[in-house]
């Protein structure tokens, strides 16, 4: 019965969208599906407003133009303060971003964070502009998405497929994308340290002066040379994905575990080959000369905070039984407590649970090497950070 209620109300919403004319009022059944602390449609037409000054149009369109991921609003906003005609909207979308900016680095951080950035589908190099659109991606789950609402330079409502791409340049408003997720690697890494599972300081992959270095000064690691992942069937509106890693090892003789959550802004789209040189392993963390690589792509409606703890609590579950197994089976143990932590909704949608590279040895090219379930494909290699 809650199904069919669903079904109803979310149609009588998409019939009420598409047949209005002028889109600045929200309906009451738009505000009660709308009830997020981020109202999209009510930020898009705020920067249609915006935009309607032709250099601040321009200026945006410029910021755009050549990022593949996306930009924060606010700035976008500061480098167009000169050429602000329409001050309320002005001074809405600044406060908005800066208090959801402020909120998401704070250690009282919300469960879901969110960070206001916009972007640019303009997979044909468009520089004609004058048919732009504005959009964001629809609620619900995207498997159940058939159209996409946006608008034009006039705030009248455009019904796009969500499966085809469109051939026109849209802006697309994001809450979800790579900016919040490096701040919830930053809490997820805090979280996993206060816990005891992070010995090191460490953030996203950065080397830091106190990261452990063995004898000679400098730092072993393996890094990151090639990565590939297979291609997928995401709605265009989604844009770019946003993959993490986690890594885990083997610390200390009683098999305690380490546990790293590292940002790959960079790997944004699949079925395309990337050069990162970015280091995921640093072998001074770990007693044993292997460990695990997992690549997770962000969930928006997922809660990172409760995914932390479930991770801890999977991992703690576990150590107080293997303190006299061997440490490979530990390693492999630890890599499985991280998979049960994730939703079980993620293992049916290949774009949350991307794959898994088990036991990844010290000093040990790997060349066009497979995970586990044949998504991705790397190339690692051994790196040595001499000291300065």
């Amino acid at each position: 019965m809650k199904t069919l209620q669903f079904l109803f109300r979310s149609l009588l919403v998409s019939l009420l969208i598409i047949s209005c004319t002028d889109s600045t009022e929200l309906s009451p059944e738009e505000e009660q599906l709308n009830s997020e602390s981020v109202n999209k449609k009510e930020i898009a037409l705020e920067l249609i407003s915006l935009m309607k000054n032709e250099k601040f149009k321009e200026t945006t369109l410029e910021l755009l133009r050549n990022q593949k991921n996306g930009v924060l609003l606010s700035e976008v906003l500061s480098k167009n303060t000169s050429y602000v005609d329409d001050q309320s909207s002005f001074r809405k979308l600044s406060k908005q971003s800066s208090e959801l900016e402020k909120n998401a680095v704070s250690e009282e951080a919300p469960d879901k964070i969110e960070i206001l950035e916009i972007w640019m589908h303009n997979p044909k190099g468009n520089t004609d502009f004058s048919n732009l659109l504005f959009s964001y991606a629809p609620k619900g789950e995207e498997k159940d998405w058939e159209s996409v609402i946006a608008y034009d330079m006039n705030k009248k409502a455009v019904v796009l497929d969500a499966k085809i791409t469109p051939n026109q340049p849209v802006i697309v408003i994001e809450e979800n994308g790579i900016e919040a997720l490096k701040k919830e690697v930053y809490h997820m890494n805090r979280l996993l340290k206060e816990s005891g599972l992070q010995k090191s300081s460490f953030n996203g992959g950065k080397v830091h002066e106190n990261m452990g270095a063995n004898k000679t000064g400098g730092l072993e690691t393996t890094k990151l040379d090639k990565i590939r992942l297979n291609n997928d069937e995401e709605s265009w509106i989604l844009g770019a994905a946003e993959i993490y890693a986690i890594t885990s090892g083997i610390r200390s003789e009683d098999n305690s575990p380490e546990i790293k959550v590292i940002t790959m802004e960079y790997l944004d789209h699949e079925g395309t080959d990337y050069y990162p040189n970015q280091i995921l392993l640093f072998w001074d963390d770990y007693q044993y000369q292997a460990a695990n690589i997992q690549f997770f792509e962000k969930d928006d409606s997922g809660n990172y905070k409760e995914l932390t703890q479930t991770i801890i609590n999977g991992v703690f579950q576990i150590i107080g039984t293997v303190t006299t197994q061997p440490w490979v089976s530990v390693l492999g143990q630890v890599a499985g407590a991280i998979l049960e932590a994730m939703p079980e909704a993620w293992f049916r949608n290949d774009d949350d649970y991307v794959d898994s590279l088990y036991t990844i040895e010290k000093n040990k090219t790997y060349t066009n090497h497979y995970g586990a379930r044949g998504n991705a494909k790397v190339n690692l290699s051994p790196f040595y950070v001499a000291p300065n």
